[in-house]
């Protein structure tokens, strides 16, 4: 299998290894440059050398994609629920829901092909691969459907918790229409405020603050599905989420961190601090309820308010699945 790729304006002058791990993302830079070395990376059917300057407009070429670092067979996703309609999945940070470029096996659409061959088990939502949580899924075309329909019309109640920079003393209900950035900053994907931009709501609240970590765990209850959305409220409320590579680093971090070159020693956490904690909703007369609990997160609230949570957190992070991102 080949894939090819042109080189943009905004990459023009990045070395082919750097290219590589930006492109393909679950390799190393040691790794990329194995594969520049052996020919299976190539420009215009040119050898290269790893140290190579691609320019705007170039065409290089994969001609044998890297398999993953990770076994997709060693990828565990837990099952909170199933019924002949739906699967509910509780998705861990670091794991993108459909493939990519970057991208291509460590997925929850490859996995469910795998532990699934041959049925039509579909998310029908977006979780962001740092996002870990909830992830519903439909087992049938009916259900597909009428949960997509659900998910549009604003009928789902969602509840996530994010640990956020700064002391969040108060509830917010942010109502900033969002839209993407495109060419008006460095990152196109970043939403930004926009009066003209798509009708935003999110409410926040408040559950515990930690003046050690200057940390404050919020609850998240976004009333309309942007890209970004719960992300992009915070940060412009002035509080970013812990780890977030966008909107709490800045676009500068997030571009390096995209071409492989960004000084991850800066991250207070290897991945965003985001997990969709509950869900809720109707689908054929019944009523769906689910609860995901995650240790990073229950940590923070404990039984005795005065016991120090930064100590409690900390104790929690070795215990979680490496692929969660948070260990």
């Amino acid at each position: 299998m080949v894939q090819r790729w042109k080189i943009p304006d905004s990459l023009s002058g990045i070395r082919a290894d750097h290219y590589l791990v930006y492109h393909i993302g679950r390799i190393s830079r040691s790794k990329a440059q194995k594969v520049i070395a052996s020919g299976d990376f190539r420009l215009e059917q040119q050898l290269l050398k790893p140290s190579r300057r691609l320019k705007a407009g170039d065409w290089v070429e994969l001609w044998r994609v890297p398999p993953d670092s990770s076994d997709i067979e060693h990828l565990t996703i837990p099952i909170l629920y199933q019924d002949e309609r739906i699967l509910a999945l509780n998705k861990p940070g670091n794991i993108a829901i459909h493939p990519s470029a970057r991208y291509l096996y460590q997925t929850v659409t490859h996995w469910l092909k795998t532990h699934f061959p041959g049925k039509p088990i579909h998310p029908c939502h977006r979780l962001d691969r740092e996002t870990s949580g909830i992830l519903l899924c439909s087992q049938n075309r009916a259900t597909d459907s009428a949960l997509k329909q659900a998910f549009m019309k604003g009928q789902v109640e969602k509840t996530y918790w994010a640990f956020v920079e700064g002391h969040l003393d108060r509830e917010i209900d942010c109502a900033r229409p969002l839209c993407l950035q495109g060419g008006r900053g460095k990152v196109a994907i970043k939403m930004i405020e926009d009066s003209s931009g798509f009708a935003s709501q999110t409410y926040f609240r408040p559950l515990r603050y930690d003046p050690m970590t200057d940390w404050t765990l919020v609850e998240c209850k976004p009333k309309t599905g942007r890209q970004h959305q719960i992300r992009a409220h915070l940060a412009l409320e002035g509080f970013p989420i812990v780890g977030d590579k966008l909107y709490s680093m800045g676009e500068d971090f997030f571009d390096a961190y995209t071409r492989g070159v960004a000084d991850l020693s800066q991250l207070p956490l290897p991945r965003q601090a985001l997990h969709a904690r509950s869900i809720r909703f109707e689908l054929q007369s019944q009523i769906y309820s689910l609860e995901c609990s995650h240790p990073f997160f229950d940590a923070f609230l404990t039984p005795n308010p005065d016991e120090p949570s930064t100590q409690l957190v900390m104790d929690a992070l070795p215990g979680l699945a490496e692929t969660d991102g948070l260990s």
